[in-house]
């Protein structure tokens, strides 16, 4: 009978060290007693999901003129925080080399994170036990630049914006706010295959905070890019810059991404080693449908 007592004790315990009641999220942010509890998010890519605020992705200098939707499966590793997700990618070319448009949506995301990371993230009690989100809707125009110069360097300006339509803010998944940046990235040939790729540019999301509406931060990245047929292989550097101290707003990450054409598919595998203000390592795989068809290259002859 004793022993009986003491399991159910010992279970009781377990139980109540994994809950989270609102006192306990009080007494963890130092709560006032008055404020909203989003007050104490931090909307910052260090303490939310993968997913939240990642780093736009390098450009290369020109425009995809090719037409596609592309659908993957991605698996993020950290410590305290292990998230799958599907992806969903479109691109449409508008007219070929002056303008296209493309998009990224994860439309459902699931997530383990343990006791002491949602604490650390302020995860608000209602929100404590959630395992699944969707993410937010980024949308980019893309612009072809002095096609004239092109035998000699490739570049392009972009504009994007985040649409603030996901779930999850209270448990720390995504920022519940909008998100725009601008970038102008180059190619520059250094082979018949080889082109070193680089980008630099503004990126501006809203935060929540008594004494700052948004934070604004430097994007960049530089990488090498090798094409061959129906092969493209990239690996890069990039990140941004934030202006507030000591926020974990300043992520800065490492890409390794290949593609092989096979007909109208294409088949991804990628991987993202974050290396500052994003502690995840992530693998990508998935497939690509090409509405059109265009070999990858290096230099393209101008108009």
């Amino acid at each position: 009978m004793m022993r009986k007592i003491v399991f159910c004790f010992c279970i009781l315990l377990s139980v109540q060290a994994g809950a989270q009641s609102y006192d306990q999220w009080a007494q963890t942010v130092g709560w006032d007693g008055v404020s909203h509890w989003k007050k104490y998010m931090y909307t910052q890519p260090a303490y939310m999901g993968p997913n939240a605020l990642p780093v736009p992705r390098l450009g290369n200098g020109s425009l995809d003129s090719n037409s596609f939707f592309a659908a993957t499966g991605m698996l993020h590793f950290s410590k305290g925080d292990n998230t799958q997700n599907i992806s969903v990618y479109a691109n449409y070319c508008l007219v070929k080399d002056i303008i296209s448009f493309d998009a990224v949506w994860v439309p459902y995301e699931r997530y383990n994170m343990s006791l002491a990371t949602k604490q650390e993230r302020h995860v608000f009690a209602q929100f404590f036990y959630d395992k699944e989100a969707a993410g937010e809707v980024h949308l980019n125009t893309n612009l072809q630049l002095l096609n004239k110069w092109r035998k000699h360097i490739h570049l392009a300006l972009r504009l994007g914006y985040r649409f603030p339509c996901s779930s999850g803010f209270g448990a720390a998944r995504y920022s519940d706010g909008p998100g725009y940046y601008f970038d102008l990235s180059f190619g520059k040939p250094l082979g018949k295959n080889l082109k070193w790729n680089g980008m630099a540019g503004f990126y501006s999301w809203q935060i929540q905070s008594d004494k700052h509406q948004q934070d604004d931060a430097f994007l960049f990245g530089t990488g090498l890019e090798w094409n061959k047929s129906n092969w493209r292989i990239q690996t890069n550097v990039a990140g941004y810059l934030g202006y507030l101290k000591n926020s974990g707003d300043k992520p800065i990450v490492y890409r390794f991404n290949m593609e092989k054409r096979i007909n109208r598919t294409g088949l991804l595998l990628a991987f993202q080693q974050g290396l500052h203000d994003f502690n995840y390592s992530t693998v990508e795989f998935g497939a690509k449908y090409y509405l059109n068809w265009n070999t990858f290259s290096v230099v393209k002859p101008p108009k």
